[in-house]
C-alpha cells in the first residue's frame, strides 16, 4: 500500500511540470496565430446551403488576434456618440452570421456577418491568411451613405499588413466578390460610391469601386 501511494506521488509530481508546460505553451501562443480557425471553417460549396455555427467569433483566442492584428483606427462606425475600437468595429459588423465560415485552399478563411437589426445596410466580411505568420487579415464593411438621391454605399477595407490595391491577394479577390454576392440574401444589392483602403499605420486611399473586383464572382479561391 505505501509503494503504491508512493508511485502516485510519483506520478503526479511528474505530471505536474507537464500539465504546466502545456498550459504555459497555450498561453504564450501569439496572438496573431491563427491556424486555429481553421478548425471553424468549411470548404466552399455553392450547391450546399450554409449552415449558421456563429463558433469563431465567440472563441477567446478572436478578440485578441483582432487587437494584435489591427492596430489602426476606424472613422464611420459610433456607439454612444464615440468611435469604437477595430476590434468592436469588426465584432459589430460579423455578429449576425451569414453561414460558416469558408475555408479556401486549406488556408484562407472567411466570415461574412452583419451588424444585428441593420442587416440590409450594414455588412461585414473578414478574410485571413492563415498560413502566414502573423496572419494576414483584411477586413471590409459597407456603410451606407447619406444623400437624397438613389441609396449609395461606402465600401471600407481594413488591412493588417500593407496592401496594394493594385495587387490584392488572389485569395482575397474571390472572397470579395463571393460576399458581395450574398447580400441579395438580405434584400440589399450594393451599388458603391466610395472605397477607402486604411492602412495598418492609419493612412487612408479612396480609390474608384471600378478598381477592385466587386461585380465578378467565382466559386473558390483559385
Amino acid at each position: 500500500s505505501r509503494l503504491l501511494t508512493l508511485a502516485a506521488v510519483l506520478l503526479l509530481v511528474g505530471f505536474a511540470p507537464a500539465r504546466a508546460q502545456a498550459t504555459h505553451a497555450l498561453a504564450s501562443a501569439p496572438a496573431t496565430d491563427a491556424t486555429w480557425t481553421r478548425q471553424f471553417a468549411v470548404p466552399f460549396n455553392p450547391k450546399q446551403a450554409p449552415t449558421v455555427q456563429g463558433k469563431l467569433i465567440t472563441d477567446p483566442r478572436f478578440l485578441p488576434l483582432l487587437k494584435a492584428s489591427f492596430p489602426q483606427h476606424q472613422w464611420f462606425w459610433y456607439d454612444h456618440d464615440s468611435l469604437v475600437s477595430m476590434d468592436d468595429l469588426i465584432y459589430a459588423f460579423l455578429a449576425v452570421s451569414f453561414g460558416d465560415p469558408i475555408l479556401d485552399q486549406g488556408r484562407y478563411v472567411t466570415v461574412n456577418g452583419c451588424v444585428a437589426h441593420v442587416c440590409n445596410v450594414d455588412q461585414g466580411m473578414l478574410w485571413i491568411d492563415t498560413g502566414v505568420h502573423p496572419a494576414s487579415l483584411i477586413f471590409a464593411a459597407t456603410n451606407l451613405v447619406s444623400g437624397n438621391g438613389p441609396a449609395a454605399y461606402h465600401l471600407w477595407i481594413f488591412s493588417s499588413t500593407k496592401l496594394n490595391w493594385q495587387h490584392l491577394p488572389p485569395s482575397f479577390s474571390v472572397s470579395l466578390p463571393r460576399w458581395l454576392s450574398t447580400s441579395g440574401s438580405s434584400g440589399t444589392s450594393f451599388k458603391f460610391d466610395l472605397v477607402t483602403i486604411v492602412q495598418p499605420n492609419g493612412i487612408m486611399q479612396d480609390i474608384s469601386p471600378e478598381t477592385l473586383p466587386l461585380g465578378t464572382t467565382e466559386t473558390g479561391a483559385k
